[in-house]
């Protein structure tokens, strides 16, 4: 019995997959299906898809990457009743003790003790036990939705990761040019810190995008058979293994959730020049996955003590200049917004006017999204059509709008935090999605003027509104209420807080 035992476990590796490849399972061998034919009725993985490709030129493949037209719903009929542990085993019992379906290898092994073990047949006839299919379902699909945002997210990352990798070879090679022939040395060295980390970072975000579409496919094909008519037992089983899958998609959302923008940055060694013996790179390469962190000073006292002007208008502006808002890029360079002239503008680091877009209206504020990503919000108080967020990208001496969303109030005021966006109206403070949803109606006075400008705090806690009309400046909670300290200690106005759009 024991040897049986051991043999079911040396077929293949330890690591439990979806879809096997074909030809790899025909020789005993446990790898990941990672593309579909669907002439030949079999999947491959990353090695055997290139011999199909090679031999079969007119057979379509599709990727696990494509989301709904990968076959693993078929598939899962094949490996449903199976145990994930020891997948050539049916499961056959329940152990109550500790929540877990189990084959006859798993009670053997782990679970001979337990006091409350059941067969499957003898559970699903329990009055006691209630299984809430619309509320799985439910659930399971607002889990499939923020994974996809995530996938989405990351892809964003990438390319900003990209991106910042390209500026940092750049400037590396721009501040070795100062530097004589003679320090080669430091050069390599830095480069090589550059690879290295750009790697981690690089397969830290696709290790991400792959869990979560694995997730996604779980989660799609679960959902799938969980609407069926199937038999209770089978029912059971499903509604199992929807439970754990969930609860670890739901534990990959947590460990990921504040994983927003990814890039890379050289911190150059001012002092190179002075101390060539002593240095052994041209700078510090710092690469990061989730949000910036800043360094607070609450009480800390700025003093100005010269200031520079600059001209920023150009041949096609037909006004005077307004600037309404400012951010600053990764490499230093500053986008403003120019509300007269109705458009936005790229300065380089010499203040110099670089690129330029028009918009069709006003712009009012902007934010960083992130280290090259700004939203402009933009306002017209007789064509309301026009209202809305603007988004755009600012590299490699270009800003380019990347998308819009229209917004059904006047926007003004714009802050950022945590994959949220707060805008203000004059009137109200709402909070919306990243991908233009309005969530809640956080704060409303309804007299103009009294909501104009937002900003938040680093930690996200605390909200902070002009009020220009009165000449004030409003904190408030994440509940649209006011903050505890305020000296007043009154609260917003509760009955617009809990406003959500449906």
């Amino acid at each position: 019995m024991a040897a049986s035992l051991e043999s079911s476990q040396n077929t293949g590796s330890d690591l439990f997959f979806d879809v096997c490849c074909s030809v790899c399972e025909e020789d005993g061998i446990n790898k990941e299906g990672l593309f579909h034919c669907q002439k030949c009725s079999k999947t491959y993985c990353d090695e055997c898809v290139l011999m199909h490709n090679k031999v079969l030129k007119n057979h379509p493949v599709t990727s696990k990457c494509e989301g709904d037209n990968w076959p693993v719903f078929t598939m899962l009929d094949d490996i449903l009743e199976l145990c994930e542990e020891h997948r050539t085993e049916k499961l056959t019992m329940f152990c109550e003790d500790h929540e877990k379906l189990l084959c006859h290898v798993c009670h053997l092994r782990n679970h001979r003790q337990c006091s409350q073990v059941v067969l499957l047949a003898d559970k699903v006839k329990s009055a006691k036990q209630r299984m809430n299919v619309t509320q799985m379902t439910k659930t399971m699909e607002q889990l499939q939705k923020s994974l996809q945002d995530i996938v989405d997210r990351e892809k964003q990352n990438k390319k900003y990761l990209k991106a910042s990798y390209d500026l940092v070879l750049k400037e590396i090679l721009d501040f070795r040019r100062q530097i004589n022939v003679n320090l080669d040395l430091l050069q390599q060295n830095t480069l090589r810190e550059l690879e290295t980390k750009h790697a981690s970072a690089n397969a830290s975000l696709e290790d991400h995008l792959q869990k979560c579409l694995q997730f996604i496919s779980k989660l799609k094909g679960f959902g799938t058979k969980l609407k069926g008519n199937l038999p209770p037992e089978r029912s059971f089983i499903t509604f199992r293994k929807c439970l754990d899958h969930t609860a670890a998609a739901d534990s990959l959302l947590n460990s990921m959730i504040n994983n927003n923008g990814a890039y890379m940055k050289l911190l150059p060694n001012s002092e190179l020049l002075q101390c060539l013996a002593d240095c052994t790179d041209l700078g510090k390469i710092t690469s990061r996955i989730g949000e910036q962190k800043h360094d607070f000073h609450p009480n800390k006292i700025v003093s100005i003590h010269d200031k520079s002007q600059y001209n920023v208008r150009t041949a096609t502006d037909s006004r005077n200049c307004s600037i309404t808002g400012i951010c600053e890029t990764s490499n230093g360079e500053l986008v403003i917004s120019d509300f007269h002239n109705c458009s936005v503008k790229l300065l380089n680091q010499a203040y110099e006017v670089i690129d330029q877009v028009k918009l069709p209206t006003h712009p009012c504020s902007m934010c960083n999204i992130s280290s090259v990503e700004i939203a402009v919000t933009v306002c017209n108080n007789k064509t309301y059509t026009l209202n809305g967020i603007h988004f755009f990208q600012a590299d490699n001496e270009n800003i380019t709008q990347i998308k819009v969303f229209k917004i059904n109030h006047i926007c003004y005021g714009i802050a950022y935090h945590d994959a949220e966006l707060f805008v203000t109206s004059g009137t109200a403070l709402y909070q919306y999605t990243m991908d233009g949803r309005l969530f809640k109606k956080l704060y409303d006075t309804s007299k103009d003027g009294t909501v104009v400008g937002v900003g938040v705090s680093l930690d996200g806690k605390r909200i902070y509104v002009t009020d220009v009309i009165n000449g004030k400046l409003l904190t408030l909670t994440r509940d649209g209420l006011w903050w505890q300290n305020n000296k007043s200690g009154r609260r917003g106005r509760q009955e617009n807080s809990q406003y959500h759009n449906t």
